[in-house]
């Protein structure tokens, strides 16, 4: 039997979210192999320059994201709306925009950012010159990136995960190569490295505009003057800024206000937690990239019931997907930490165990958060949601102040998350009145909580059984993904879930 429309951009979404997941599990393993290897050719100190002067210029990377959300949000709304005349328009105002801020950036910080670098860090004077290529290779490599977006957006709006997830990891391995030439050239490793990262962002650049230029005809450049899109654009873009900027805020702050009451030890431990965070938000990401046009169209088309079903699936494929991961690494975070980084000392365990519990709770607000830009109303979202976040600061430096113990800045970022999504649910019904509660409930909380506690269970009673080794670690994964399957086959989907992963099933493996 044919599968309906409806079937078919599911089944659409399910493979893009298996291709997402693919390509971020590759470029994860080969980043982590691509570390070491730079570690080694530049040696500890250049290593530490690189992330220096290169993070300077990183400081205003949450510009990017927050562009690429809005220009894809646009894009998206439109093809929804079946204007595909008006995508060009959406296109030229992106790049007029983005053309002025690249400019303003560079002034910046070839002007501040540069006097930073020369005045204010403590690079010696010997690797001044080298720190000073990194600089400008480093910001002409990220002003590329933010000439791309337009070309990114319009592939993520046609949901061709498949040639950006080729692209991203021709990427990937192009960075990987330039760091294997860096013992074989004769020019300074640490100029070298910024020199060929700068030419593999020009080789990206190119592929990308090129693909998006051939594919998707509105990729092209006029010039056009209507206001409306762009007030449209920035004032979509300036509310959802507001949202990155306190989320760095938050993690920043917490950085500052440990180190005052605490010191550097307790820091570092909550500086490896972070990484562990933004390694979970890599992979949450990885699925709401793959969501998120389809809502956006849906949310355009009018389609609520299709919406709807989309945004149950990607409550649970996050949820899912998430805990499968989360659980086993919380019960042996000891031993595969003992891998990654050898002796850690007892807060960093406890900071780390608690921020993946953190970015499970903070991950279920991008299905109710793409809704919400589906409908170009984020100023009262972004407001009221973030300052209940940022609350968090004050609440933590007074617990500190009445003697809690580190770990409390964890606790309170993850009972201000609750507050937050509390928050979200009930300004996404405001917004669009066709959410309900009580099917939310009981159709992902509770299904959703009900998997969550048995796999729980199961595979804590694997952990406890067995003696710590690599096969230990293994297993309790496997058993995760396994239990997991299980539960929430039996229990997290509903029934007519069930019937279309069974149909889906037979269809891809049936001889």
């Amino acid at each position: 039997m044919p599968k309906t429309k409806s079937e078919s951009k599911s089944w659409r979404i399910a493979s893009n979210s298996l291709i997402l997941f693919a390509r971020m599990t590759a470029i994860t393993v080969i980043n982590l192999y691509a570390v070491r290897l730079l570690l080694q050719a530049l040696g500890q100190e250049d290593f530490g320059t690189f992330n220096a002067v290169a993070g300077v210029v990183l400081v205003s990377s949450f510009i990017t994201g927050t562009l690429a959300i809005g220009i894809q949000r646009f894009y998206s709304y439109t093809l929804g709306e079946g204007k595909n005349d008006r995508l060009s328009d959406i296109f030229s105002a992106s790049i007029n925009i983005i053309v002025v801020l690249t400019v303003v950036l560079f002034v910046l910080f070839e002007t501040i950012g540069l006097w930073f670098v020369n005045t204010q860090m403590s690079i010696s004077p010997e690797r001044l010159d080298a720190a000073k290529w990194v600089f400008h290779f480093s910001l002409a490599t990220m002003l590329l990136g933010l000439l791309q977006l337009p070309f990114t957006a319009a592939i993520f709006a046609h949901e061709d995960m498949g040639l950006f997830a080729i692209i991203s990891l021709t990427e990937c391995l192009l960075r990987l190569v330039v760091t294997l030439l860096i013992g074989i050239s004769a020019m300074d490793g640490l100029k070298f490295y910024a020199v060929g990262l700068f030419v593999v962002s020009v080789v990206i650049f190119a592929i990308y505009a090129f693909m998006a230029h051939h594919r998707y005809s509105e990729c092209r450049h006029y010039r056009w003057n209507q206001s409306g899109v762009y007030k449209s654009l920035l004032s979509f873009s300036g509310w959802t800024m507001y949202s990155a900027i306190a989320g760095v805020a938050v993690t920043q702050g917490m950085t500052i206000l440990l180190y005052v009451f605490f010191g550097p030890l307790a820091t570092a431990a909550y500086a490896i937690a972070i990484q562990v965070l933004h390694a979970f938000q890599t992979l949450s990401n990885s699925i709401v990239v793959a969501f998120r046009p389809a809502m956006v169209k849906a949310y355009a088309e009018r389609n609520f019931v299709f919406l709807d079903k989309l945004f149950v699936a990607n409550n649970k494929f996050i949820f899912y997907l998430l805990l499968v991961v989360a659980i086993p690494l919380v019960l042996e975070m000891r031993t595969i930490f003992g891998w990654w980084l050898g002796d850690v000392s007892e807060d960093t365990i406890v900071y780390s165990r608690l921020v993946i519990l953190y970015m499970v709770f903070m991950s279920m607000h991008n299905p109710v958060t793409t809704i919400v830009q589906a409908t170009g109303r984020v100023k009262l979202y972004c407001l009221c949601v973030e300052s209940v976040i940022l609350c968090s600061l004050p609440a933590t430096w007074l617990a500190f102040r009445l003697g809690a113990p580190s770990e409390a800045c964890v606790v309170i970022m993850i009972l201000s998350c609750l507050l937050a999504h509390i928050v979200r649910l009930f300004i996404l019904h405001k917004l669009y009145p066709q959410f309900r509660f009580t099917p939310y409930l009981c159709g992902v909380v509770l299904p959703g909580g009900l998997s969550a506690m048995i796999t729980a269970l199961v595979v804590f009673g694997v952990h406890y059984i067995m003696t710590p080794s690599a096969l230990k670690v293994f297993i309790t994964f496997a058993a995760a993904a396994f239990v997991m399957l299980f539960s929430v086959y039996a229990f997290g989907v509903s029934k007519e879930e069930r019937q279309m992963i069974r149909k889906f099933m037979f269809a891809r493996f049936a001889v």
